[in-house]
């Protein structure tokens, strides 16, 4: 799960780059090119913008145009390869290590993932060493072939390095000097996902009754997320290139009593709940003993059985979840590994000294995940009760 940073933060302080990743599995950087941007990189008294990157890091609200530049004529450039660069979570953005999609036309109508080959891959061609490209593989966030290092080799010109000692990037990418600009298509991508704000998550909400609150938001590129009722991944690129995750609180009613049915003193709260809860499209429930890990990616199928389809979640998207969770003790998982039905009994007293009620209500903590598409329709939603944290309210 990605935070955004203005690509202008970097153009007026290269040291910005520096920055620690955040914090947890599965975190990284996107990006963004913003206004600020425009204006730093101005030229012809403002009445344009230069696009060619000059230094890192790559922008990932913009397709991206590769360029080599001809042995004979350096001034000469090639054919256009478009692709998008996505920054390796968790990575140290210093290092600018980042997978390498290719996305071939600037409409994607083709997606591939290219993949390092390896030492044993190169093959003997006349009187020198050649190497044979590996096939594009489907993106493994656990593979390091698919990683790659990118480095400056000159003035506006760039190099690519497999993070690994016996990795060979493709040949695109393998010749060094390539050149680089921002193309004009672009994603719905703003600068407004800046993780979680701690502050406003440990106050939780004033209003037992209020709408959820957003205390985190994200960005998801659609690569970690599969199927979401596209059988194609070129299609669902196209629907939603970036997915939106927020982390939202409320209170959710788990028992109520009125004044003629209990003591006037005191009520004794009895009521059952799930821990964990996931929905599809934010309303439909999920197959009983989800989500389950297959591959890699964690899988939420529906629970009609006609139904077809769901969702699934790379496995470093779910670690990042569930990361932030249990971070500073705010949810645990169950000891056995169920995070099913849980029991609440405790009694609430009243004092005497505060008069008469009518209304009784308890309430549970209860944060979400919510990932949304670029149209604004929901994907899936997680919920995670907080059983420790535990409101009632007197009417």
């Amino acid at each position: 799960m990605y935070v955004t940073r203005p690509m202008s933060r970097y153009l007026a302080d290269p040291k910005a780059a520096a920055e620690e990743p955040p914090e947890g599995p599965g975190s990284g950087f996107l990006v963004v090119v913003d206004e600020a941007t425009k204006e730093l990189a101005s030229r012809c008294c403002g009445l344009s913008w230069d696009r060619r990157l000059k230094d890192l890091p790559f922008p990932q609200s913009r397709q991206l145009a590769l360029q080599h530049s001809n042995a004979v004529h350096p001034a000469f450039t090639g054919i256009e390869c478009c692709l998008a660069i996505l920054g390796v979570c968790a990575g140290d953005f210093r290092r600018r290590r980042p997978w390498q999609p290719h996305s071939c036309a600037h409409r994607l109508r083709c997606i591939r993932w290219y993949r390092c080959s390896k030492e044993e891959d190169k093959t003997s061609c006349c009187f020198c060493t050649c190497v044979k490209d590996v096939k594009p593989r489907p993106f493994d966030s656990g593979d390091v072939y698919q990683q790659m290092e990118m480095a400056q080799s000159g003035s506006r010109s760039f190099k690519a390095e497999s993070v690994t000692s016996d990795g060979i990037p493709p040949e695109y990418l393998r010749k060094k000097g390539w050149k680089v600009s921002i193309a004009s298509p672009k994603y719905d991508l703003a600068d407004d996902a800046q993780g979680v704000n701690r502050e406003r998550r440990h106050q939780m909400p004033p209003d037992l009754d209020a709408p959820p609150v957003v205390v985190g938001k994200w960005y998801v590129p659609f690569l970690f997320v599969k199927a979401d009722g596209e059988r194609r991944l070129k299609d669902q690129a196209k629907r939603t290139t970036f997915y939106e995750m927020t982390l939202e609180q409320s209170w959710e009613q788990i028992y109520t009593a009125t004044a003629g049915e209990v003591n006037q003193q005191e009520v004794a709260v009895m009521a059952t709940m799930r821990r964990q809860t996931a929905l599809l499209g934010g309303t439909d429930a999920v197959k009983e003993g989800s989500p389950y890990i297959d591959g890699g990616t964690m899988w939420f199928r529906p629970a009609a059985a006609a139904a077809d389809g769901g969702v699934g979640l790379d496995k470093v998207v779910w670690e990042k979840m569930r990361w932030e969770m249990e971070k500073e003790g705010w949810w645990v998982a169950a000891g056995n590994g169920d995070d099913g039905e849980e029991r609440i009994q405790r009694v609430e007293r009243r004092d005497s000294g505060l008069g008469s009620w009518n209304k009784f209500s308890c309430y549970v903590l209860v944060e979400r995940f919510v990932l949304r598409r670029m149209d604004r329709s929901v994907a899936l939603t997680c919920e995670f009760r907080h059983t420790d944290k535990i409101r009632v309210k007197w009417a």
